[in-house]
């Protein structure tokens, strides 16, 4: 199973028929002001491997033919999740993101997962209305192929915080993971030390962002309020969990009582409930390296393969087999944990 594949809203004026007359006219009205997010820049070495297949715009991950065609044969997968990044969180209007929220999954749900039954998406949330997010989740969710909830990386307010519990409780009510992946919704600074001026600064501050959602999220008690929550960490890396379970662990020692509902370890708690993607796999897919990072890891059970198509990194994706010695290992970060993630039986053929 491929845990993070990328759909790429090629125009705003695609969503036209998925938008009832009053925002479609809006939409029309406003010049289709396009909320395609900077995260991976066009013609940048990142935003697109070679050998990726164009879409009639000339971009990958445009078309779901050329998708399908190139996903399928990477690695063989059985299924892909579908994460389409359009920055429907960066309308800071709550009726328009809304409205825009709904489009793009309406369009998702016919233009992609009606053409090949072996694709599956993430539902986009309006995050700056969380009981709005959920009524969201409640109306994809009647539809199977749906496979999980999508938040970014960097919000307005921890997700942790109760404001944000409605999203946990229809993830929860649903069956549904919640994918937190790389990105933000760019209503304040997204660095904790204010605006960067470079994109290095940007993409490597990715990681620290992620570090304090989890933070909130165990600290705030979301995994005991909603004990069926599931976390897939999407394109932020894996290296650096050992270190932030370590002073996790490390400072709850201390301050038990600021969080007395924490009643076990946050690295148990992270372990039991969060998953975290293979690429970026940063250096792990090296000989050994793998095996000595789920060792550190203290389970085989965090880590889901991905191939982040049509991104590209370092390394190709299925290039992370190399860093490992057990074939069961491997085994289990190709399917068998993410089958378990997505609620999904492994076929006895496989």
């Amino acid at each position: 199973m491929d845990c993070d594949v990328h759909a790429v809203l090629p125009s705003a004026r695609n969503l036209l028929p998925y938008l009832d007359d009053y925002w479609a006219d809006q939409l029309v009205a406003q010049l289709a002001p396009y909320y395609e997010p900077g995260y991976h820049p066009p013609a940048s070495p990142i935003a697109e491997r070679p050998g990726a297949t164009p879409g009639p715009d000339g971009r990958a991950g445009t078309a779901v033919d050329a998708l399908v065609a190139d996903v399928f044969t990477d690695g063989g997968p059985d299924f892909a999740v579908l994460n389409c990044l359009y920055g429907v969180q960066q309308i800071h209007q709550p009726r328009r993101e809304i409205a825009h929220a709904r489009a793009l999954n309406d369009w998702i749900a016919r233009e992609w997962l009606d053409a090949d039954d072996r694709l599956r998406a993430s539902i986009a949330v309006p995050q700056g209305t969380p009981d709005a997010a959920a009524e969201e989740i409640d109306r994809c969710a009647a539809d199977g192929r749906f496979a999980q909830v999508l938040l970014l990386g960097q919000s307005e307010l921890p997700y942790g915080r109760q404001i944000n519990w409605p999203i946990w409780e229809a993830a929860e009510r649903h069956g549904l993971p919640v994918a937190l992946h790389i990105g933000g919704v760019f209503r304040q600074a997204p660095t904790s030390v204010g605006w960067p001026s470079t994109y290095l600064e940007w993409y490597v501050g990715q990681q620290s962002n992620l570090e304090a959602q989890l933070a909130s999220i165990v600290s705030e008690g979301v995994l005991q309020k909603f004990p069926s929550t599931r976390i897939v960490v999407s394109e932020l890396g894996f290296g650096w969990v050992p270190p932030f379970l370590w002073k996790f662990d490390k400072l709850w020692k201390s301050y038990r009582p600021d969080v007395p509902w924490l009643t076990e370890r946050p690295s148990d708690l992270i372990r039991r409930h969060v998953r975290f993607t293979t690429a970026p796999s940063d250096g792990f897919e090296q000989p050994g390296a793998l095996d000595r990072l789920v060792d550190r890891l203290g389970s085989q059970d965090m880590l889901v393969y991905s191939s982040d198509y049509p991104h590209r990194h370092h390394s190709a994706p299925r290039e992370i087999e190399n860093g490992s010695s057990d074939p069961a290992l491997i085994d289990r970060i190709r399917r068998a944990n993410a089958f378990d993630l997505y609620g999904l039986s492994v076929p006895s053929d496989l």
